[in-house]
């Protein structure tokens, strides 16, 4: 559908109501009735329109070169260039993504079930293989094997409790992390996450949510109406946000980041009492379930090969897809912990909108907005026209009555 060109629209119709003044202006001055009421209508509906000309034109640049003052003021635009800025930036954190939507939408999330869709693709799992394959061939090599042995003989005779389980996943970590085991799994967990989020699926659900949003925040508010026609499309935001998350998944941003979490993450293990208790708790819930029915001296006599852990890895996700209980707790740590995250960083979004309007200089800045809305603007020129035009005969004619 070809966008109606209303900038020409009013430009003609100026055009028009100044030539019906110069044409019927003389048959004015003889007297005529009907050139009186034509040059009314043409002379009030050519000052409407010129009015309005030179209010939208100075939103945007200086109409007849007249500098901005007190008096007259033009370049509205570029002269609240940071208090638009402000105001969008206020708008995209505290409205359309406000603390309380974001933890009402996550709080809807099924964290685990993007788990295991995660774990569910072969890259994933081939990388989560050869990390533990790593591991557990770093283990075999150490020196006083027998003692880790009776290690975990304890823990499968129900002696879980007396264990330090939270302070050995922190060491885990720290080796998986010096051996860039890690670094490969997370990379994978990124590609797929990329794969995830550019389906149209995912496209379509952040389209809804920020027409909801926008929707939401124009709800009886001219001003916020006014600001809403300078944004793009509710589909061009999704994409746009689309294309960003992409690429901070593919740009290795998410993986440092995921990556100097996991290093805070074993750090507090090792000295935060409360978050050992919570992991604890974690690990006791998986172990009940999985490590009681594993074949210890078949794992640890012989070597370990990639392809024995993929096999097991449809055994071991069906099992956690069972396990309601641990699913639960997972989702409930992992709320817990997105919650905090909101809390500390939630004013990055604002800062992050700054960040990507600072580079528009005040030519592109104006060039956004008229693209956005200078065409629904031309209509204000067109209405002027209009309206004062009829104005300007409906006085005409109370003034022959009154006479």
């Amino acid at each position: 559908m070809i966008k109606k060109n209303n900038t020409r629209s009013a430009n003609l119709t100026l055009g028009g109501i100044t030539l019906g003044f110069f044409v019927s202006y003389p048959f004015y001055l003889q007297g005529s009735v009907i050139g009186g009421l034509i040059s009314s209508g043409c002379s009030a509906g050519m000052i409407g329109g010129l009015a309005d000309w030179f209010a939208v034109t100075a939103l945007f640049r200086r109409p007849l070169g007249i500098r901005p003052s007190r008096i007259l003021r033009t370049e509205i635009i570029p002269q609240n260039r940071e208090r638009i800025f402000a105001a969008l930036a206020d708008m995209v954190q505290n409205e359309l993504i406000s603390q309380e939507l974001l933890k009402r939408k996550l709080s809807a999330w099924d964290f685990s079930g993007v788990l295991l869709r995660v774990f569910q693709e072969q890259e994933v799992q081939a990388k989560m293989s050869n990390m533990l394959v790593n591991l557990l061939q770093a283990i075999r090599n150490r020196e006083n094997q027998e003692e880790l042995r009776g290690q975990i003989k304890e823990l499968l005779n129900d002696n879980l409790r007396d264990l330090n389980l939270s302070q050995t996943l922190a060491e885990v970590i720290e080796f998986s992390m010096e051996h860039r085991d890690m670094d490969n799994v997370l990379q994978a967990i990124c590609h797929t996450i990329s794969g995830i989020i550019d389906q149209p699926a995912v496209q379509d659900a952040l389209k809804d949510m920020i027409e909801a949003a926008l929707k939401r925040y124009e709800d009886n508010n001219s001003t916020r109406k006014m600001i809403g026609m300078f944004l793009p499309s509710s589909a061009e935001l999704a994409q746009g946000l689309q294309a960003k998350v992409k690429v901070t998944l593919e740009d290795g941003t998410v993986q440092k980041w995921l990556r100097d979490l996991i290093l805070k993450f074993a750090l507090e293990l090792k000295t935060k009492t409360l978050l050992q208790e919570r992991v604890d708790g974690l690990i006791f819930a998986a172990l009940d379930s999985g490590l009681k029915t594993l074949e210890i001296n078949n794992v640890f006599a012989g070597s370990i090969e990639t392809g024995y852990l993929n096999h097991n890895w449809p055994r071991l996700l069906e099992k956690y897809k069972q396990n309601s209980d641990l699913r639960g707790r997972v989702n409930q740590e992992v709320k817990s912990f997105l919650d905090k995250q909101i809390n500390n960083h939630h004013n990055a979004i604002g800062r992050i909108v700054r960040e990507g309007l600072d580079p528009l200089t005040d030519d592109k800045l104006v060039e956004l907005i008229e693209d956005k809305a200078g065409n629904d603007l031309q209509m204000i020129r067109i209405n002027g026209s209009v309206v004062g035009g009829l104005a300007g005969m409906l006085i005409y004619i109370l003034g022959m009555v009154l006479r």
